[in-house]
């Protein structure tokens, strides 16, 4: 613990020499350095600051008061914590220019009315501040083994200053100089912190610690400690100066990769970038999966601008091969929002450089922690309708929910025998004929029973489509599509051909819903 002039004051030594304040307050806010004497009057060139200053006043004798006034404000602004005046040997009470001056200066006096040897006051003081340097040196060895063991868990920026804030035992934020939160337990910047500790990075001001209770010996010490450890992971980061696009996209890479210590910080790190979840409203995640050139930073950049277009403030960057946004909507316009978002993300890449594209949606949550459920959900529904739905623009995992079941039982041999028993007769034929029975009647359902729209999505003419209809019901054994359950199990089954043999002629690998 740092010593005070009012700890200075209480020891046995000192109280035995009869202390009296004359002037100063405040003085358990004064902390000492050091304990100095000296009799000398141009004795302040030869201070460094925060020293107690013992004197019996031999250097005053004969002074004038003016003298002892600059005397006195020399003392003062090099900043010692206090002026000692023993008395009996050269005055027998304060001189008064001497106490005129100090409380002008608000310079803490104390007379000592019974003689002490000052080298007593000396070795006990000394003793002391020694003992509190060994114990702040320990303590920041502590410190840094501490946070070094931390960096090793590869929880990046957030997960240090998570630790540097735990050992400080308040909220600390990691603030650049654009005004950025990149990380911390709470939103703060320079002008609301009780302190601020500048990180350099290349020579250059890169941004601060900002601490938001008063500085103690030992919060001083860890930041000294802290601060070159937060610049050797903004380096191994490769960390530049963050703009507000570049913090989101690395808190949604850390939630779905479950880089934060709590939901408080999400939440603060989402602050400190605008995002906040209104009352009323959820947190969705959207893929946005684009084919072709279009893919990458243009992908990036379309889905940014739709989701400022559509949702005011969203979280975009780069996940996988795609594009991750998180954003917050309304359960009851959930399907009308996002489609206004993939007409914008339409509208973004054809005016830069086109492609076909689709948006998938996992689930809503509550909040943004609960990405790390939404995310691999919309992504799966991705991978999904790029194999399945090629043409669509919007879909949500909702609407695929059959898909991911029968997609985690696609290897079934049970699931396989079904799939035999149901369309069997129609591959077989297809195989030996390449008439497309399979696809016709997977078109024919899609289209809901109409035979105009299942002939023009196939691409044939009418007389076509009922001549292979025909065949199919033969095959069949005389098909009742009007017969629900007939219904549904051909659905099932071809939902399963169109698992398997997408994922055999496009080489993609299977999706396993988590």
């Amino acid at each position: 613990m740092a010593l005070s002039v009012t700890d200075l004051l209480e020891l046995p030594v000192v109280a035995r020499a009869r202390p009296v304040v004359v002037t100063g307050e405040g003085l358990d806010e004064r902390t000492v350095r050091w304990v100095h004497t000296s009799e000398i009057y141009d004795i302040s060139p030869l201070l460094k600051g925060g020293e107690v200053l013992l004197t019996t006043g031999l250097g005053l004798v004969g002074v004038d008061p003016g003298s002892v006034r600059r005397y006195v404000s020399s003392l003062a602004g090099i900043g010692i914590a206090a002026l000692f005046l023993e008395l009996g040997r050269t005055f027998t009470s304060a001189p008064p220019a001497l106490v005129a001056a100090a409380r002008d200066e608000q310079l803490p006096l104390v007379v000592l009315h019974s003689i002490v040897p000052f080298i007593e006051i000396t070795e006990v003081a000394h003793a002391r501040l020694l003992s509190d340097e060994v114990h702040l040196l320990r303590a920041g060895h502590g410190f840094t083994d501490t946070l070094l063991a931390g960096m090793t868990e590869n929880t990046g920026l957030p997960g240090l200053v998570a630790h540097i804030a735990a050992l400080a035992g308040c909220a600390v934020g990691l603030v650049s100089t654009a005004g950025v939160h990149v990380a911390g337990t709470a939103v703060l910047d320079e002008h609301d912190a009780a302190f601020v500790v500048p990180i350099d990075l290349g020579g250059s001001r890169w941004g601060s610690l900002v601490v938001a209770e008063p500085m103690t010996p030992e919060r001083s010490t860890l930041l000294a400690r802290a601060s070159p450890l937060v610049a050797l992971e903004l380096q191994r980061s490769g960390a530049g100066l963050p703009s507000r696009d570049q913090a989101g996209a690395e808190l949604l890479l850390d939630i779905v990769h479950g880089r934060y210590s709590s939901t408080g910080e999400v939440s603060t790190r989402a602050a400190g970038v605008g995002f906040v979840v209104p009352a009323g409203q959820k947190v969705v995640a959207l893929c946005v999966s684009v084919s072709g050139a279009a893919g990458g930073q243009a992908a990036v950049a379309a889905a940014r601008t739709a989701g400022r277009r559509v949702f005011g403030t969203a979280l975009v960057g780069p996940y996988e091969d795609g594009v991750l946004v998180a954003a917050a909507v309304s359960p009851r316009d959930l399907r009308a929002t996002l489609a206004s978002f993939a007409d914008a993300v339409a509208a973004e890449l054809a005016a830069s450089s086109g492609g076909r594209f689709v948006v998938s949606a996992g689930p809503l949550v509550d909040d943004l922690a609960g990405l790390v459920r939404s995310a691999p959900a919309a992504r799966e529904t991705a991978v999904l309708a790029r194999r399945l739905t090629p043409s669509a623009e919007l879909v949500l995992a909702a609407d695929f929910a059959l898909y991911q079941l029968l997609a985690s039982l696609v290897d079934d041999a049970a699931l396989e025998q079904f799939v035999g028993d149901q369309l069997g007769a129609l591959i077989d034929h297809d195989a030996r004929t390449g008439a497309e029975l399979v696809r016709t009647l997977d078109t024919y359902l899609a289209s809901g029973l109409s035979k105009s729209r299942a002939a023009e999505s196939l691409g044939i003419r009418r007389q076509t489509l009922y001549g292979r209809l025909e065949r199919i019901s033969m095959l069949l054994d005389g098909l009742d599509l009007a017969n629900r359950e007939r219904r549904i199990a051909l659905d099932l089954a071809l939902v399963s051909w169109r698992l398997r043999t997408s994922a055999a002629s496009r080489g993609l690998a299977r999706v396993t819903p988590r």
